[in-house]
């Protein structure tokens, strides 16, 4: 495994390198492997919840910082790179994820948030998806290319795999899928395609 698979696995890659990784099939399955195995050496090990005074503070210091990316400046870089961003625009974006205003709900537990890329994705639609616990975004089919970053909660597609905060997901044109959120958290997913088609019907 290459280092920079590793970098983009933690979120640690430079924008040019991120684009190399995402325009490859075969180093993208690599990032997924790696996602599995550290998932997988998560879970072995024993949990330790802060204290609800201590996870308060470190929100609160968080959502403090200037142009921050709060929660989310973990996945700056991935973001970045995915947009097309420079860094300081990234993190506006991913700091405005936890403002009730940044978001509209057209359909129940459901909620959109639409930005614009930068110049290599400037036809393209960009935007933040949030899917509230137990809730199911229907069945689509793909026009295009349709790029995915999970960023918060659990999701599961309808073939049962699991997507975690991290995963990347890259449909092509002409694929169909639904999902929905498993965890007890909000799914939270930013999204970069040029058409998906809500009418398309779902296999028997």
């Amino acid at each position: 495994m290459s280092e920079r698979v590793a970098l983009y696995a933690l979120g640690l890659a430079t924008p040019a390198d991120a684009a190399l990784i995402e325009a490859d099939a075969a180093e993208l399955a690599a990032v997924a492997a790696l996602h599995e195995a550290l998932a997988d050496l998560t879970a072995a090990l024993p949990a330790v919840a802060p204290s609800p005074a201590v996870r308060a503070r470190l929100l609160a210091s968080l959502a403090r910082e200037p142009g921050g990316a709060g929660r989310f400046e973990r996945f700056v870089a991935q973001f970045a790179a995915m947009y097309d961003l420079v860094a300081a625009r990234a993190r506006e974006v991913l700091g405005t994820i936890d403002d009730a205003a940044t978001w509209s709900s057209p359909m129940p537990g459901m909620s959109f948030a639409v930005f614009r890329g930068g110049p290599a994705y400037a036809t393209s639609d960009c935007g933040l998806l949030r899917v509230a616990p137990g809730t199911r975004f229907p069945w689509h089919a793909h026009t295009s290319d349709e790029h995915s970053l999970f960023l918060a909660g659990i999701g599961r597609d309808h073939l049962g795999v699991l997507y975690h905060p991290g995963d990347v997901l890259v449909q092509p044109a002409g694929s169909a899928h639904d999902f929905e959120t498993v965890s007890a958290d909000d799914l939270i997913v930013c999204v970069r395609h040029q058409g998906v088609d809500f009418a398309a019907r779902r296999p028997a």
